[in-house]
C-alpha cells in the first residue's frame, strides 16, 4: 500500500483528489499547506511515497521543500500538477528525487499510469516527466 501526500489549498481541490487517490487504494494524508505538509511528515509513521502537487517545476521554492520533505520520507517522489503549459527547459534534471509531470487537463487513465510510473521501482533515482 503506498501513502500520498496531497498538497492543495482549495479545499475543493483537495477532496476531489484524495476522492480519486482513495478509490485506487492509496493511503491519502491530506494538507493545505506546505507548512501543513511539513507537520504531516513529521507525525506520520510509516513511509510516503508519493507528493502530488500543484506547482511549477522551474520554482526553486518548491524543489527545496520537497527536497526538504525527502530529508523526513527518503523514498518520496513529487508529481507535479500543472494548469499551464510546461517547458522541457523547465524540468531540473539535478533534482534530488524522482518525479513527473501532468498537464491540465488529463485523464483519469493519464493520472493512474503515472503515478502507477512514478511507484514503480523504489530504488530508482531518475528524474522523468509525463506530458
Amino acid at each position: 500500500m503506498h501513502t500520498v501526500l496531497v498538497i492543495e489549498d482549495d479545499p475543493a481541490t483537495l477532496l476531489a483528489w484524495a476522492l480519486v487517490l482513495r478509490s485506487l487504494s492509496y493511503t491519502v494524508l491530506e494538507a493545505r499547506s506546505r507548512a501543513e505538509a511539513w507537520r504531516v511528515c513529521q507525525e506520520q509513521r510509516g513511509p510516503i511515497h508519493l507528493i502530488l502537487i500543484k506547482a511549477i517545476l522551474s520554482d526553486d521554492s518548491t524543489s527545496e521543500f520537497i527536497a526538504r520533505l525527502q530529508l523526513l520520507c527518503p523514498q518520496i517522489r513529487a508529481l507535479f500538477v500543472s494548469d499551464g503549459p510546461r517547458s522541457e527547459s523547465s524540468v531540473r534534471p539535478s533534482t534530488p528525487y524522482q518525479y513527473a509531470c501532468l498537464q491540465k487537463p488529463f485523464q483519469l487513465s493519464g493520472l493512474v499510469d503515472t503515478i502507477r510510473k512514478l511507484l514503480s521501482d523504489p530504488n530508482k533515482r531518475v528524474s522523468f516527466s509525463f506530458s
